[in-house]
Parts: C-alpha cells; structure tokens; sequence
C-alpha cells in the first residue's frame, strides 16, 4: 500500500505539487516534515502518518511488516504542542451515545488481555516466577509487596520532544516511583529496541541499578503489567497498555492518553478539557482514529482480525497449539 512506503514519500509529494497537491510523510521525521514544507509553500492537504498501536509481529525496527497505521490531517498523535485529529476526536466525540462503538471498545480491550497483544508481540511471555528472578517480589510478612514499574524509552524518542517530557529525567522518575511508594519494589522495564541493540536507552542503567531492579530481558508487555499495581512513565504507549490492564498510571508527559482524566499526570494540556474513560480512549485511538491491513494478503482489516492474526502468526512460530493464556 503506497500510504505505507516510506521511500516514497519525498517523489510523491514532488509530484504533488503540479497535480492534486495532497502531501504526505511520516510523523516528526524528515518525509513529515518535507509534507508540512510543501503544505506552507504550495497550499493543499497535509497528512501525517504514524505506526498504529497494534503494529505488528515483531519490530519495526528489524523490518516486521505493519498491520496498522494512522493517518492525521491536523497534527499527530504523540505530538502534544498541537491539537490531532485524535485529540479532536477525545474532546468532541459523544461516545456515551454511540453503545455500539463502546462495546466493541470493551470487546477489544477484553481481546487484548486475552490475548496478550501489544505494539510488537515477538517477546516471550512472562511465566509465573519471572519476578521472583529479582528478589522483590515478597514482603517479609508473607503479603505481596506492591509493585511500580518506570518505564524507560528510547533515546531521541521524538514522543519525549513532543510529548512535552523533557522537564523530566527517567532518573526523577524512579526517584518519584520510590518515594511515593514507600516499601514498594520498584522495577525499571527497557525498551525493546535498546534491548535488541538498536537504539540507545533514554537512562544511564548502571546509575538506575543502584536504586531499582532492571528487568533486562525483552519480554512482552502484557504479560509483565498483569503483574504490576502502577506504572510510571513519561509518553510510552505502554502506559495505556497499563490502564488497560487496570493498572494505575502516573504520567511525566503528555501522551495520547493523558489529559483526560483516567491518569495522574505531571504536566498539563490546556486544550484537554474533557473528562474521558479508558473505554472511550481506546474506542477513539484503536478503533476510530487507527487504519488497519493485513500486510501479507493486502486485504482492509480491523482490530478484531488484526489481534487474531497476530496472536495466530505467534503461535504458528512457536509451535503451539490453541490459545495462549
């Protein structure tokens, strides 16, 4: 689908400008950016384009294809300097008249527990002991101690720019994480991609391992927030993941997800006025603002099939049988 072929951007937007002039790149990146130039100087339609939040098998990064993306006409969604079309759809949207729309909203949130899907599902999943690994998990009178989770991101990570965190060190965080849940184990989970090589981590990790434990191994996300009671974040999409899951979350930037209530956030968007629940969040992000595609046999999708290809593919590659639970 041409909408997904990065390398292209730039010669079809030069075409635009002699025909139907509807530009188009990538987010934040240079092809975004170049769409945004051509929309200043030629006039036309910009559209901004991002990976969806259910993105697919594996990393974007090691060239896994995407079922899913986004497309924006008035900004896009991790940049909180400007509204979005998502934003829009968060502050106007009358979900509480629309039943239908909320029940699938509750059916692809029950999906995604179920299931266990995330942005990229390529990571084992967390068996029952894997804490345990990190000598935090029990308290000495037998009771579970409550668990945090900081969340690191990656280096660079254009959300943290634009998702107005960069007041915020990841150190302040686990510093805030400890001191606002006193006799809690604390963890600090790195991204995938620092994991695999790939990119640099947004925190310098031997001076966090003095102060938390370090979850090192890429594991899925899921699976590891059904363990946790609250996270601490500043933009990562692993945050709504969190809510999902029914997990508290604490917010040192402005993500999609933050602003309307469902999480205690550190910096504030004047624009967010409205008052939303995790239901109708999901609902405008994986439902009405997400496009979604099987990239292997080019046929529209939707988030219902998507969650069923994915979790299929998985266990194709696992060699298992039946639902993973």
């Amino acid at each position: 689908m041409k909408v997904l072929e990065k390398h292209s951007f730039y010669r079809e937007n030069l075409k635009a400008i002699v025909t139907d002039r509807r530009f188009r790149g990538w987010g934040r990146k240079r092809s975004g950016r170049f769409a945004q130039l051509c929309g200043r100087l030629f006039g036309g339609e910009v559209i901004l384009l991002e990976d969806g939040f259910v993105r697919s098998l594996g990393l974007g990064v090691d060239g896994s294809p995407a079922f899913s993306w986004v497309e924006d006409d008035l900004g896009i969604y991790y940049d909180a300097t400007q509204p979005s079309r998502l934003e829009r759809i968060l502050e106007a949207g009358e979900f509480v008249h629309d039943a239908a729309l909320m029940e699938r909203a509750r059916e692809g949130m029950e999906m995604i527990r179920k299931y266990r899907i995330s942005k990229y599902n390529h990571a084992p999943f967390a068996d029952g002991d894997f804490l345990q690994k990190y000598a935090l998990t029990e308290a000495g009178s037998g009771k579970r101690r409550k668990r945090i989770l900081v969340i690191a991101q990656t280096a660079g990570d254009a959300s943290l720019r634009y998702g107005m965190a960069e007041a915020y060190r990841t150190d302040e965080i686990i510093d805030a994480a400890l001191d606002e849940n006193p006799g809690a184990a604390v963890y600090l989970k790195i991204h995938p991609d620092v994991l695999s090589g790939k990119k640099r981590s947004d925190i310098h990790l031997e001076h966090a391992r003095k102060r938390c434990r370090i979850i090192t191994e890429d594991v899925h996300p899921v699976s590891l927030l059904e363990r946790f009671d609250r996270v601490y974040t500043k933009t990562s999409g692993m945050g709504f993941e969190a809510l999902i899951c029914g997990c508290e979350c604490v917010c040192f930037g402005m993500p999609f997800y933050a602003g309307w209530g469902v999480t205690e956030d550190r910096v504030t968007c004047s624009r967010r006025r409205a008052r939303r629940t995790v239901e109708e969040i999901f609902a405008a992000a994986y439902l009405l603002y997400a496009r979604y595609r099987d990239p292997y046999t080019g046929r529209a999708s939707d988030l219902f099939e998507t969650i069923e290809t994915i979790d299929r593919l998985r266990r194709e590659a696992s060699g298992k049988k039946g639902d993973l639970s």
